[in-house]
């Protein structure tokens, strides 16, 4: 029998209308097919509006009830789809994460799957149902409910696609990947196939496409990705094993915001290893790193996220931040064969006189940080400069 994973996200579902929308998709495609899995976000800006309810009945940050709280939104979404499928005469069964069996490890807000027991999943497939999964959740070993963070139903989907051996679609407000997000440069480009390598390099680097996890496990159980329009009338993006090695050099430019800009002198006896052991035993994420040596002082700068502040501040009090800078990202496979990309991305921003504050490569990407107040004037320079 075939089987496919469907993954839509929260502008999928966000009005009972657009939630039976998705429900006639799936039975349509459960007509085409055998097996149908789906797994669904929360219901439009359902998880912000209990990220602020939380704030406005407690100040403390309970991560473990945080969790609980936000993986009612992917309940309530599991649930009506399921109403509306079986409204239209096709059987559904909705299931929690941890029904579905996913097993999760690590901090609450930002736990990893460490296993899926598909047993009920497909189970309800050999009984003809379609399944309506929540992603986004999972239950750790000592029974807590977990969430796995922001972007985590794609993560859930690809997950569930790699333990049933079969393709996974992830469904979207958008027609495909662009080279540049098309909500800042309307003329952007859509690409017809991506690599797996360019577009985890993408998702890391900003790109709000698809979770960068869920990317990782579709390239290590080879789950072939389709990213398209949540109507799936219109043809999207596919993903999988890299197969045109002479393409353009650039294949996409992304933006990350609310990156925060970390700077500290190392106190006397105080070594850059001890410095990012603490760093790491809080589970901070750390980016862009480098060190500068001013006589027998040592100076470290790094790259974060602004949610990770207060937890950087509990380590000491002595780091200094800049917030309102973001990264600005080139990205392309063709770079490991065309040199050049960095020396004309650095004459292009010195000639418009934009400074950037750090640079990072790798080896299909180079990374620029900069002021947020100088993005859009940035992209407009690159989009030119390299055809997007």
């Amino acid at each position: 029998m075939k089987t496919k994973v469907m993954k839509f996200g929260g502008s999928s579902l966000s009005t009972a209308q657009k939630i039976k929308d998705v429900a006639s998709i799936l039975v349509k495609q459960k007509g085409d097919l055998n097996n149908i899995v789906c797994v669904v976000s929360a219901m439009g800006d359902t998880t912000d509006e209990l990220i602020k309810l939380s704030g406005e009945v407690s100040k403390k940050n309970n991560r473990r009830e945080m969790d609980r709280l936000l993986a009612t939104g992917e309940m309530i979404s599991i649930a009506l789809l399921s109403m509306a499928i079986d409204d239209l005469g096709c059987k559904a069964i909705s299931l929690t994460g941890e029904q579905a069996g996913f097993k999760t490890a690590g901090r609450h807000g930002f736990a990893k799957i460490l296993d899926v027991d598909t047993t009920l999943v497909e189970k309800k497939l050999r009984e003809g149902y379609i399944v309506i999964v929540a992603g986004f959740q999972g239950v750790n070993a000592a029974g807590d409910i977990t969430t796995l963070g922001r972007g985590g139903s794609d993560t859930s989907a690809v997950a569930l696609a790699a333990k049933l051996g079969c393709d996974c679609e992830v469904y979207t407000d958008v027609e495909g990947i662009y080279s540049v997000d098309p909500r800042i440069h309307k003329t952007a480009k859509k690409l017809e196939h991506l690599s797996y390598l360019e577009t985890m390099e993408m998702a890391n680097l900003g790109a709000k496409i698809i979770d960068p996890r869920a990317v990782e496990i579709a390239q290590k159980y080879e789950v072939r990705l389709y990213v398209a329009l949540n109507s799936t009338k219109v043809i999207g993006t596919y993903i999988d094993k890299e197969n045109n090695v002479e393409q353009s050099i650039i294949s996409n430019l992304s933006i990350q915001d609310n990156i925060l800009l970390v700077d500290k002198k190392l106190r006397e006896g105080e070594t850059t290893a001890e410095l990012f052991s603490k760093l790491a035993g809080k589970d901070i994420n750390i980016d862009v790193i480098s060190q500068k040596d001013i006589g027998k002082d040592r100076y470290i700068t790094f790259t974060s996220l602004i949610d990770e502040k207060d937890l950087i501040t509990d380590i000491s009090e002595d780091f200094h931040f800049k917030e309102n800078v973001s990264k600005v990202s080139l990205i392309g496979n063709g770079m490991r064969n065309q040199p050049g990309v960095a020396a004309r991305v650095f004459e292009l921003l010195n000639a418009n006189g934009v400074d950037f504050y750090q640079v990072s490569t790798s080896e299909i990407s180079i990374s620029y940080i900069v002021d947020t107040i100088n993005t859009n004037k940035i992209v407009k320079l690159l989009v030119k400069e390299f055809d997007l």
